[in-house]
């Protein structure tokens, strides 16, 4: 049977597989990004990790699905934006084109591969529709609706974490000023938590923190979440539910606005697993009616690192008839 090759591009490395038709992975590595050089290496480094798995890329190899950061046209594979790799109006699929002789790809954002691996595979895999939020450095998503990506207009869609009058207590790196992703993003949290502590030396969380061994100073979404799940309390889960009001605002609009059944938390932010689902369950009780709290189903990434590649993958064979 053929095989699809799942690619993830990432800041500082790639993360790769094959992929079957199940959606298995069946093998996988990684790769540090040669800045200097960083398609052929990467695309080099692949050829002699499948030549070592022994597959025969010529035969065993349909397809190729690669994701990135950055704004893209997926239609055309083109990106747009991409600055931490410094590309802007980079035509990728051309590029890759011409060094994965022989063998179609399919390009699209990150955000959007890992929401598609989830739902191929992991936490909405059960669902026809899905709203997919990475709490990461920032705010990122996906929208996948009657099993079909949405891409929008010009392939932008699912930057959840922009425009609006979310909060006003730190100005967005995009320009504008009140964006949700400055103070719910998993980095996010703990700087707001720190800005609020610096207004009120005495908080009882800032304490409850201390008496648990976390430096305030370099105080991470990580801490938050060990001290929450060991102590479950109250008064930081009231400071949680303040700071995440943007972000629960905006879920509970997308789930009006969208009537998906499914909505998954991935990225950093969702290290804390069924407690942040309890706690953004909490968050939305009065903003959303019974009928949806009834039917509508919050969980978290399942698929972790290898969401990307796997969703890349299923790009790639999207309404295709697989010969086996």
């Amino acid at each position: 049977m053929k095989k699809v090759l799942g690619i993830d591009l990432g800041g500082t490395s790639a993360k790769f597989g094959v992929i079957n038709q199940y959606g298995e992975i069946e093998q996988k590595g990684e790769v540090k990004n040669d800045m200097k050089n960083l398609l052929p290496n990467l695309v080099n480094q692949v050829m002699a990790s499948l030549k070592e798995w022994g597959y025969d890329y010529k035969t065993d190899i349909e397809r190729i699905g690669f994701d990135s950061p950055g704004f893209i046209d997926h239609k055309n594979g083109i990106i747009k934006i991409a600055g931490n790799l410094n590309w802007f109006d980079f035509n990728l699929k051309a590029e890759l084109e011409k060094l994965f002789i022989s063998k179609p790809v399919y390009v699209l954002n990150d955000a959007n591969a890992a929401a598609l691996g989830e739902f191929w595979t992991g936490a909405a895999s059960k669902y026809n529709s899905e709203i997919f939020y990475i709490l990461g450095t920032g705010v990122g998503g996906a929208i996948v609706l009657d099993g079909k990506l949405v891409t929008g207009e010009h392939g932008f869609a699912g930057e959840f974490g922009h425009g609006g009058h979310m909060q006003e207590v730190f100005s967005c790196n995009c320009g504008i000023k009140e964006c949700l992703e400055p103070t719910t993003s998993a980095v996010g949290v703990a700087r707001a938590m720190k800005k609020i502590f610096d207004q009120n030396p005495e908080h009882p969380v800032k304490k409850l923190l201390e008496a648990n061994s976390v430096n305030i100073e370099r105080l991470e979404m990580k801490d938050i979440a060990t001290v929450y799940k060991k102590t479950k309390d109250p008064q930081l889960k009231e400071l949680l539910l303040e700071i995440y009001k943007p972000l629960l605002t905006h879920m509970s609009l997308m789930i009006y606005a969208l009537d998906t059944k499914a909505v998954v938390l991935g990225g950093g932010g969702s290290k804390m697993g069924q407690d942040l689902v309890d706690i953004v369950w909490e968050g939305l009780d009065n903003i959303i009616v019974d009928m949806y709290k009834k039917d509508v189903v919050i969980s978290v990434a399942e698929l972790g690192n290898d969401a990307g590649i796997v969703g890349a993958a299923y790009y790639a064979i999207n309404d295709w008839e697989w010969t086996i």
